[in-house]
């Protein structure tokens, strides 16, 4: 186990922290792109048998859920549907990552293997550069294994709550009122919810709820962990710019010989901010149905936890699922808005960096490197998908525009 969690510790190499949570949560289901560990530079086309296995099980958890919610819906039952399709939209957009994880395997393999390249770039190892990789490999940790907890504890509580009911029950020596459920509402026939099958029956339903965390554990954090890793080489080149102009501060000009070194280099910044650009694009490319799929499901999911939160109303046990719920939606959430953001400022960052170096002082052939990347890290680059870009400020305004529906709500309505 410690050598699972070794990512949790301060003082461990950088290549354990690298692609640490999600690496674990995607090897784990099967559907971990490169290779077992980070030495290996290449990934197995055919992923392993797990990877299907999960895929049907899943399946199977999201058609049942959705059958169990219309059925509801049918008979009139607002809060039974409402809280069967919570975990059913989860699982349909998990299901919908999984089905694109695979179809993209190969993509997301060579962009992973092409991130890495620039990231452990050996010829440059500066202090200051090592600090930054450190920094922003510690950020993603922390940031991807928040929603993972809050999934786990959410799928750990739905799994747990019949069993906490009927443990109530016979404890108040009420045995006869206790009524042996499945953790998730399940479409399910008839014989496999009596005995002896219900026991295998609890135990397949409670495992779809943890295909679901690990997979958007593994998938969401992967996306945050790119553009934490894209917003550190982003600095790492804002900060070789700094150091390239710094011997020439309080220079008027420069000779021959200088011009030609920092053309050289300028040119090797240049390479660079241009295979970071290429790089952010095919990656928004290949995650752009994911993060809609995501966003989408998302609202729906804090929508009706809201609803059940104020249907529910007191303070009980169902009350303590939809927070979880409801937290761990605005969670993921979260970690995309914030990837987002991390990616524009720091790309936008160039820019101002280039500008304040004393670019003047160069040579015409220089100055074209300079204007050519101030002229492309003027715009800062965006994780945008279609409809929208995810960001915090698209985050705060998502969660005001809830705070702001629930306080209109009528008084009465509301949980006491």
């Amino acid at each position: 186990m410690s050598r699972w969690l070794r990512f949790l510790n301060k003082n461990e190499p950088l290549s354990v922290y690298f692609f640490a949570v999600p690496r674990n949560c995607l090897n784990l289901m099967g559907y971990w792109p490169g290779g077992a560990d980070n030495k290996d530079k290449k990934t197995d086309k055919n992923p392993p048998i797990r990877a299907y296995v999960h895929f049907v099980i899943l399946a199977i958890g999201v058609t049942t859920e959705l059958h169990a919610g219309m059925r509801f819906l049918h008979q009139e039952e607002l809060t039974l549907a409402l809280e069967t399709f919570c975990p059913a939209a989860t699982s349909a957009v998990t299901l919908l990552k999984m089905f694109l994880m695979l179809r993209y395997r190969q993509d997301i393999s060579n962009m992973w293997c092409r991130l890495r390249t620039l990231l452990f770039d050996r010829r440059r190892e500066r202090p200051d550069q090592l600090d930054i990789r450190l920094r922003h490999s510690l950020l993603a940790v922390w940031i991807n294994c928040w929603p993972v907890c809050a999934g786990f504890f959410t799928g750990s509580v739905y799994n747990s709550k019949p069993v906490l009911i009927a443990l109530v029950l016979y404890l108040q020596q009420r045995s006869d009122e206790i009524l042996w459920v499945i953790p998730f509402n399940m479409t399910m026939p008839s014989f496999l919810l009596k005995s002896p099958f219900f026991p295998f029956t609890y135990l397949f339903t409670a495992y779809t709820g943890y295909v679901t965390i690990f997979m958007f554990g593994g998938c969401d954090g992967f996306y945050f962990e790119f553009c934490s890793h894209i917003s550190a080489l982003f600095e790492i080149l804002q900060s070789e710019t700094k150091a390239l102009f710094k011997p020439y501060k309080d220079r008027l000009s420069i000779d021959a010989e200088e011009a030609l070194h920092l053309e050289q280099q300028l040119r090797a910044i240049v390479i660079r901010h241009n295979a970071l650009i290429d790089l952010i694009k095919s990656f928004r490319q290949r995650y752009a149905i994911i993060t809609l799929a995501h966003f989408v499901s998302a609202a729906m999911v804090i929508g009706f936890s809201m609803v059940n939160l104020l249907t529910v109303g007191g303070i009980g046990l169902g009350v303590i699922l939809y927070v979880a719920y409801t937290i761990a939606a605005a969670s993921q959430l979260l970690v995309y808005c914030y990837g987002g953001t991390l990616v524009a400022e720091s790309s936008l960052g160039l820019s101002r960096t280039l500008f304040a170096c004393p670019w003047n002082i160069c040579w015409p052939s220089q100055r074209r490197y300079v204007q050519l990347m101030l002229l492309r890290s003027q715009k800062a680059l965006t994780m945008a998908v279609p409809f929208f870009s995810p960001s915090l400020a698209a985050f705060a305004s998502e969660i005001q525009d809830l705070l702001q529906h629930f306080d209109s709500l009528p008084a009465k309505a509301k949980p006491e």
